[in-house]
């Protein structure tokens, strides 16, 4: 097995609600070659075979899964630049310079995530929104003031908001926010959907449900090796596999956590910015295009499934209370609810790049609160790769060499 197998969600996802174009994919009957292997189809999945496509590679993209079922039905679709980890702290982590060109690459990745979606004429509810990012038990009021000092000097835009005036303003119960536009919320499975429909246009291949049980590589090419024993061969792989992690990556900087979300029913409330906190664990708070607002958060460092599903009760209640405290006028009667795992580094950054010990093979894991735009800025620093260019943010991501101790 190439990739660790997880059970990635359960539950009902609100995205079960609306209409889901079907997106066409084969079964594997016959050993098959392309440019370029892509290994997953999920939303990081078909961002990267768009681009690559769009590069004019050949494509082949095998999932274990039918695509856009794993991950992607369960993320809640919050399309933002900022990262999970605040830039004050991230400087203390690795420097100012290297923070403020992750912060200043994320909101490039999202603004030309967002110019693609519409050139592409791909119809997934793309809104842009205000995003309030509320003072909380990592950033207090005094400190979210010097992060707000922080994101100014890099060229981030945003006002501070006191306590009263989101009270007067949104009628939301906090003690100090942020408040800044260009953040973008969309439907998950149609924006993956209108990527992946794309890439077929242009020739690429999808083979599901199909597993790859092992991978030979050299300086030439990959080889796969699949369950129903057949080869797929490629220039180069690209793993867009979430979180269910390469092997070879498994001693990467990274953990998987569990969280849950939960959606209520159309019309709930009018329209609002969307609202995270400060705050580990951290909740947030979005609206949909018809007023369902969903609720999200409450994280916890594991995976175990049954575990996970076990909880769920008990943490939509505590999702239910602090909805309730946040937004006291709002219905917060769950009409759906579910939960899933999704991957942390420390400093809240995806991982890409190529992958240690394997010849042509890369991957992004674009692990974070902020995975969509991840996945676009993996999809274009691996096309860089790929074409022989520099890509002058790749050192941020890349993955640790193993020790040679």
């Amino acid at each position: 097995m190439v990739t660790i197998k997880k059970d990635l969600r359960s539950g009902q996802s609100v995205w079960t609600a609306y209409p889901r174009p079907k997106i066409s994919y084969e079964n594997l009957i016959t050993n098959v070659r392309a440019d370029i292997l892509v290994i997953g189809a999920g939303i990081t999945g078909a961002l990267m075979a768009e681009s690559l496509t769009d590069a004019g590679f050949s494509v082949i993209i095998i999932d274990r899964r039918i695509p856009l079922t794993g991950s992607t039905l369960a993320t809640t679709a919050l399309i933002q630049a900022e990262i999970d980890v605040p830039l004050t702290k991230l400087s203390r982590q690795i420097g100012f310079g290297k923070s403020a060109r992750a912060w200043q690459r994320s909101k490039l990745g999202l603004d030309s995530l967002a110019e693609k979606t519409r050139l592409l004429g791909i119809s997934c509810n793309l809104r842009p929104e205000l995003s309030l990012y509320m003072a909380g038990d990592v950033l207090g009021p005094d400190e979210l003031k010097k992060e707000h000092e922080a994101l100014r000097q890099i060229g981030f835009a945003s006002d501070f908001i006191s306590r009263e005036q989101l009270a007067e303003r949104y009628s939301i119960h906090a003690g100090s926010a942020l408040l800044s536009s260009g953040n973008y919320s969309a439907n998950p499975y149609k924006l993956a959907h209108g990527y992946l429909k794309n890439s077929t246009k242009r020739g690429a291949k999808i083979f599901a449900p199909e597993e790859i049980l092992d991978i030979e590589t050299s300086a030439q090419r990959v080889y796969a090796y699949t369950k129903s024993e057949f080869c797929v061969s490629a220039r180069y792989a690209v793993f867009t596999t979430g979180y269910e992690v390469p092997e070879q990556l498994k001693k990467q900087n990274y953990k998987i956590f569990s969280t849950w979300a939960m959606a209520t029913e159309k019309g709930a409330a009018s329209d609002m910015p969307m609202l995270w906190e400060a705050s580990d664990p951290y909740l947030y708070v979005r609206r949909t295009k018809d007023g369902r607002v969903i609720c999200g958060g409450e994280d916890e460092e594991f995976s175990d499934e049954k575990k996970r599903d076990a909880m769920t009760p008990k943490k939509m209640k505590t999702l239910q209370k602090k909805m309730k405290k946040l937004l006291p006028s709002v219905n917060n009667t769950p009409e759906f609810a579910w939960t899933g795992s999704f991957g942390v580094t420390p400093t809240g950054l995806p991982l890409i790049g190529p992958v240690p010990g394997l010849k042509n093979c890369f991957a992004v894991l674009a692990f974070g609160g902020n995975g969509i735009v991840n996945g676009r800025i993996g999809a274009e620093i691996i096309c860089n790769y790929l074409a022989g260019k520099d890509d002058q943010d790749a050192d941020i991501y890349n993955f640790k060499l193993p020790s040679t101790v």
